[in-house]
């Protein structure tokens, strides 16, 4: 998608996050955030249409985003496949996330940024995601 048919403007941000899908858990990385998406990229990215959720945590508080993949890329040369998520709703936190987008957005360099993390029932980084079918 080119940058003008996006509706929102993107922050540029690189957050490991794991990705809670139907089915797996996947470990992946933000490329870049957006009011009402990402740009994600995984070594074992899901399918268009699969819905995820991922946990934003921010200095003022802590968000749960529901997600839609809604497009999806070839592997590079690093086996990676980027994804285009668009953010379908909140479990909680919306207040959150568009507080951090406002501040990045107005380049508030004194703004730390936030984290992306699974949600309380996802395995920590240190852990190994579970295995697809097991």
């Amino acid at each position: 998608m080119s940058e003008d048919q996006r509706r929102d403007k993107r922050i540029v941000t690189r957050q490991k996050l794991w990705c809670e899908g139907q089915d797996t858990t996947v470990a992946a990385e933000t490329r870049d955030v957006s009011q009402n998406g990402m740009y994600i990229v995984s070594e074992d990215a899901p399918e268009v249409g699969s819905q995820l959720k991922v946990t934003f945590n921010d200095k003022e508080g802590e968000a749960t985003l529901n997600l839609e993949v809604m497009w999806r890329g070839a592997k590079s040369e690093d086996n990676k496949t980027g994804i285009g998520v668009r953010i379908v709703g909140f479990d909680k936190g919306r207040d959150v996330y568009e507080r951090f987008i406002s501040r990045h957005m107005r380049g508030d360099s004194k703004s730390p940024q936030g984290t992306l993390r699974p949600s309380a029932a996802a395995p920590r980084p240190s852990q190994e995601p579970p295995k697809s079918g097991t």
